[in-house]
């Protein structure tokens, strides 16, 4: 009796374990390839507009800032079955940074830490971000750089089952470098003279090119006196030695006054505006300079003085001569008729 009794009790012991064992293996089978089904790819990429970019970011200006839109898609087979479970309750967490920044440049993107509300159908979804850039070193004008920005996500985890998975993105943000002028003027040799008024007075100035772009400088006289006139070249093309062209060069300016009959005691200041024009592009252009040049004129101006003195000189010696050769004439005929 105790022999059978035992026999039963090991029977039991083995069909409650062999019923554990397929229950869990059962389950372990049928487990794997659901959970499979219902897993979800992210998708993330940065929408935004392409003309807000086509305005170069002008250096050493206020912050250029630039709205985006974070957009999450999910690729799967069971995306809308995971939507009407997480939909309206769960938020997915994307975490976005600047991975790139090219030199001279700062970037950042605000805010650092994005939550996409998921919808319970409708998908992709979006949400609001703005990237701001400044340039603070000298980069060429109207050279193109790219911000790389990366966003990382991650993943939703729903009864032991993953239902969408983390991801690791990064995109190229692309911008233009703007046109930035610096010029420096030297006068070489004062910018103050004191001429007759027949006289000109002559000026010469170095131009200094420190910005980052070839630069037309246009020169115009601005407000010149009546009766004064000037020469300067109206041109001028300066490189650039952040491409390796040659920054600086020499111009005149030539000041006439009037010529008026009479005494002169005439003192103006000529002001001339230098434009630095982008030479790549003439749509972008700097802030105007004003040189200033002092000319003062005294003196008596008498235009054809010189001849006067000359055909006085002439009369005053030639009549004498002529007065005096007739008087020796008129002698001799007398004399001949006595």
């Amino acid at each position: 009796m105790t022999k059978q009794l035992k026999k039963v009790k090991i029977s039991i012991i083995f069909l409650i374990l062999f019923g554990s064992s397929f229950v869990t293996l059962c389950s372990n089978v049928k487990s794997g390839p659901l959970d499979q089904i219902y897993e979800c790819t992210p998708n993330l990429v940065i929408l935004y507009d392409d003309s807000l970019l086509q305005k170069p970011v002008k250096p050493f200006d206020d912050a250029t800032l630039i709205p985006v839109k974070v957009e999450l898609d999910l690729i799967g087979p069971a995306v809308d079955i995971v939507l009407s479970k997480l939909g309206g309750q769960v938020k997915y967490i994307v975490n976005i940074e600047m991975a790139e920044v090219p030199e001279g440049c700062q970037a950042s993107i605000i805010p650092s830490l994005l939550l996409i509300d998921l919808p319970t159908e409708d998908i992709p979804v979006s949400v609001n971000a703005t990237i701001s850039i400044t340039v603070n070193q000298f980069v060429p004008a109207l050279s193109q750089r790219k911000l790389g920005v990366r966003m990382v996500s991650e993943s939703i985890i729903g009864n032991k089952a993953i239902l969408i998975n983390s991801g690791n993105y990064t995109q190229d943000i692309p911008f233009i470098v703007g046109y930035y002028s610096q010029l420096n003027f030297n006068y070489k040799d004062g910018n103050v003279r004191s001429i007759q008024p027949d006289g000109i007075a002559d000026f010469t100035f170095e131009i200094q090119n420190f910005g980052n772009g070839a630069t037309n400088v246009i020169s115009e006289i601005v407000d010149l006196p009546d009766g004064w006139s000037t020469e300067i070249v109206r041109s001028t093309i300066l490189g650039s030695e952040l491409v390796g062209s040659s920054s600086s060069k020499i111009i005149s300016l030539r000041v006439k006054p009037p010529t008026d009959f009479g005494y002169h005691e005439d003192r103006q200041i000529i002001k001339v505006s230098m434009l630095p024009v982008c030479v790549d592009n003439p749509d972008y252009q700097g802030e105007p300079h004003y040189l200033y040049f002092i000319v003062q004129s005294k003196g008596f101006f008498t235009p054809g003085f010189e001849l006067g003195i000359l055909l006085f000189a002439f009369i005053f010696v030639l009549i004498p001569i002529w007065k005096r050769k007739k008087t020796k004439n008129g002698k001799n005929d007398f004399g001949g008729k006595r």
